[in-house]
């Protein structure tokens, strides 16, 4: 059990950062807010997943910073590419990069004040 919450909670904060964020920046039907939370649920597993596998074999500071420089861009490329395939946008991309800087930001201050 304590195991799912170690996925299950960054998924439901990311998907609370990223929706309110994707309110404000003007994607406010039902369907632009599923597609957020869809593409969430997706990708933030995968990121939580391997950012720990990271950490277990090459410690928590290494591990972080690889998280930071090779998975975040790899998770905002991927669902950059979802937005702009499904997403009526003029910019997915900088969408997909405003989300997740979000979310970062979110999530980091989230562990401050545990």
């Amino acid at each position: 059990m304590k195991d799912l919450y170690l996925y299950l909670k960054p998924l439901l904060l990311t998907i609370l950062f990223e929706g309110i964020a994707a309110s404000f920046l003007g994607l406010r039907t039902l369907k632009q807010q599923f597609l957020v939370m869809l593409v969430n649920i997706l990708t933030n597993p995968l990121l939580v997943y391997f950012s720990f596998l990271l950490m277990y074999h090459l410690g928590i500071e290494v591990g972080t910073i690889l998280t930071y420089m090779i998975l975040e861009p790899l998770v905002i490329l991927i669902e950059f590419l979802i937005y702009q395939k499904y997403l009526d946008h003029d910019h997915p991309f900088r969408l997909s990069l405003m989300l997740n800087i979000i979310s970062i930001i979110g999530g980091l201050l989230c562990q401050t004040i545990k």
